[in-house]
């Protein structure tokens, strides 16, 4: 049996507000950048009927074929936030799933000439919450950029894999930078979280989903961002290599007990050594 959590849902809470945003966020909610795509599912807190129905299927499924374990689910954030994990699989979303909230949507990007070539893949895929790009040369195009940011206005979950290529194990590649220009233009925090498991995956094996804390980004001055991004971009990867050795809950439990037991040790050494002799 799995040993998965229930995930909290959070339609009733009202989204996190951003204590500052950028100059690009701005242009983009104010249209200056243009329009987001018009394949985007709107509403984040009303997920289509398609999304609630796969979600509640692998909410019912994967702890039954696999043995779950989710850990740091307290770390998550009120959204709205940025989800970076490592990337294993393409399948790696519907494990994520099972640590976040049900509410609101959390929204994915792939690219328009491969998974929204065909016109019942464009009625079906925004549906799961997934959005087109076009990168050229590593870059995400602008409708892409605006789509993120009114994403994260309307207070919905963004997952981006910083990598942008599947890896192995707990070898992460370099991190492209896209992710930590979201978070410090829309004022959002950034989730690292570890996916470990997927990549050797069969029935019943282990799957380990590990959130770790929420990256604040602080505003750069005079909005000459360059050097902040570097620095949120290694927070992030150290985030996730954070993630991948944070102790299964049970050792954390058991670790806290034995500090407990030392310190009440300590405690009445110190007091019988101070003890004066009659």
């Amino acid at each position: 049996m799995s040993s998965i959590a229930i995930s909290l849902d959070s339609s009733r809470t009202a989204p996190e507000l951003p204590r500052y945003t950028g100059p690009d966020y701005r242009a983009a909610l104010a249209g200056e950048l243009g329009l987001p795509d018009p394949l985007l599912h709107p509403d984040p807190y009303r997920p289509p009927a398609l999304y609630r129905v796969a979600l509640a299927l692998i909410h019912w499924l994967l702890p039954r074929l696999f043995r779950v374990r989710l850990e740091g689910l307290e770390n998550l954030p009120r959204p709205p936030f940025i989800l970076a994990s490592n990337h294993q699989r393409w399948y790696d979303p519907a494990f994520l799933a099972l640590a976040l909230p049900r509410r609101p949507m959390v929204y994915s990007m792939a690219r328009r000439e491969t998974v929204f070539n065909r016109a019942w893949k464009r009625a079906i895929v925004p549906r799961l919450g997934v959005f087109p790009i076009s990168p050229q040369h590593g870059e995400l195009d602008e409708s892409g950029v605006v789509t993120v940011y009114q994403i994260l206005a309307r207070g919905g979950i963004v997952l981006i894999f910083p990598e942008g290529r599947y890896s192995r194990g707990r070898r992460l590649l370099p991190l492209r930078k896209g992710v930590a220009h979201f978070a410090l233009q829309a004022g959002v925090p950034i989730v690292p979280v570890a996916l470990e498991g997927v990549d050797r995956l069969r029935p019943f094996t282990r799957v380990v989903v590990s959130v770790g804390k929420p990256i604040w980004p602080d505003p750069p001055a005079w909005w000459i961002p360059s050097r902040r991004v570097l620095e949120i971009v290694d927070r992030v990867r150290r985030g996730i290599l954070r993630a991948f050795d944070r102790p299964p809950r049970q050792r954390r439990r058991l670790l806290a007990r034995l500090g407990a037991g030392v310190r009440d040790r300590l405690r009445r050494l110190t007091s019988w050594r101070g003890r004066s002799p009659s």
